[in-house]
């Protein structure tokens, strides 16, 4: 049984899914592809998306915590948005812990398991060095018949982007909407910052669907209202989250939305908006 697992959610665009369930996108073109993220980098996404394309390949990050980045060396060369490239270091040095949550939620039966039995965790455990390059915010990756277009969107992190299909009008979006967003980091923007992105992306783009890097389905585009609306709304019913592995404190808001189920926002304890 294969590691991975895929679905084509349109002609040319193949979301793929790892045990842990973190999801990377494959778009292709008449003549280029573009990967946008890597997971967890437990097991090769290089092998797997050359079984579906030989075509000449970007890569791409949303943002390089572990489950999206850890495939990066994969690759000569990766693209993210200046400030990642911090990120992308400090979560190399935080595998242990990582690896220790997704065994503990493993063998509590709460997920699947999440590497094969061949897995070798001390050479997982080694740094991965990675090249990047420097995305800029409207940077187009044209694949031949179809244009990806890089938008900044800062949110989970202040340097954070999405992806928008201009032939489907499709947004990649990894974890910066969802229908569980964490604005609650050092490195995430405020809430504020957040709020204008999802306006203008509202008001700039005509979004018909949205792929997010948690969620195996195409969430429709009125996930974007939603979110504006639990922000606007987030003093109505918050509770105090505790995060699963480094155990410091958040406020959730929870909030349920027609054709979606539940959603929920992860903002900081100091809320300042």
């Amino acid at each position: 049984m294969s590691y991975f697992t895929s679905q084509e959610i349109h002609p040319g665009i193949v979301h793929i899914g790892e045990p842990a369930g973190v999801h990377c996108t494959l778009i292709v073109g008449k003549e280029k592809a573009l990967l946008f993220d890597t997971g967890y980098g437990i097991c090769s996404i290089e092998d797997y998306v050359r079984s579906i394309t030989d075509l000449p390949l970007y890569i791409v990050n949303s943002h390089c915590h572990l489950d999206h980045a850890g495939g990066n060396h994969l690759f000569s060369r990766v693209w993210a948005y200046p400030g990642e490239e911090q990120i992308y270091a400090d979560y190399q040095q935080e595998k242990v812990s990582i690896l220790n949550q997704m065994e503990k939620l493993w063998r509590s039966g709460k997920t699947p398991r999440p590497w094969p039995s061949d897995f070798d965790r001390d050479a997982y455990l080694t740094f991965k060095p990675c090249r990047f390059l420097s995305l800029a915010d409207h940077q187009i990756f044209s694949l031949g018949g179809r244009i990806c277009e890089i938008i900044s969107l800062p949110g989970h992190t202040r340097s954070s982007v999405i992806l928008y299909d201009h032939l489907t009008g499709t947004v990649l979006s990894g974890d910066n909407i969802a229908r569980s967003v964490w604005i609650m980091f050092a490195q995430s923007a405020s809430l504020a910052e957040y709020r204008c992105g999802l306006k203008k992306l509202k008001k700039e783009y005509a979004v018909t669907g949205i792929l997010s890097s948690h969620d195996s389905r195409l969430l429709p585009p009125s996930l974007i209202d939603q979110l504006i609306r639990c922000i606007d709304t987030r003093q109505e019913n918050s509770t105090v989250f505790i995060h699963p592995r480094k155990g410091y404190k958040a406020l959730k808001r929870k909030m349920y939305a027609d054709g979606l189920g539940d959603i929920y926002l992860v903002y900081p304890l100091e809320d300042k908006g």
